[in-house]
């Protein structure tokens, strides 16, 4: 089936499990539906896809705002190589990635929810 016959089927049963709709459909995911992109709700994502989604804007954003406001500067505080920039980033959106990822999957076997191709089925 099409993916947009998923993505509402998927988004009325995420609906009846009594979610709150920023939940299981976030600010990130509808942005991308807008722009077109095809991407399953976080709950019927698999766990590494979701760790690295997650994980990879979190960081990339996080990072960002910490080089601008806090990072760069000498007399900063804490000021941060790049490099060290760079890892600090990359393990906050690892650590978030995964945080997110096990929160979906505890969710997803919580509420019994189906695979993302089984909702063809239903």
């Amino acid at each position: 089936m099409s993916f947009e016959y998923r993505k509402t089927r998927a988004l009325e049963l995420l609906h009846s499990t009594g979610m709150a709709r920023s939940h299981y459909a976030p600010p990130l995911m509808r942005l991308l539906w807008k722009a077109g992109v095809q991407v399953p709700p976080p709950h019927f994502q698999s766990f590494l896809r979701a760790a690295l989604g997650m994980g990879l804007w979190f960081g990339t954003c996080w990072g960002v705002v910490m080089w601008i406001f806090f990072w760069w500067r000498s007399d900063a505080a804490t000021p941060l190589s790049p490099l060290a920039a760079l890892v600090a980033a990359s393990a906050a959106g690892l650590l978030f990635g995964l945080a997110m990822a096990s929160f979906y999957a505890r969710d997803r076997r919580k509420h019994q929810l189906p695979a993302w191709t089984e909702l063809d089925a239903q």
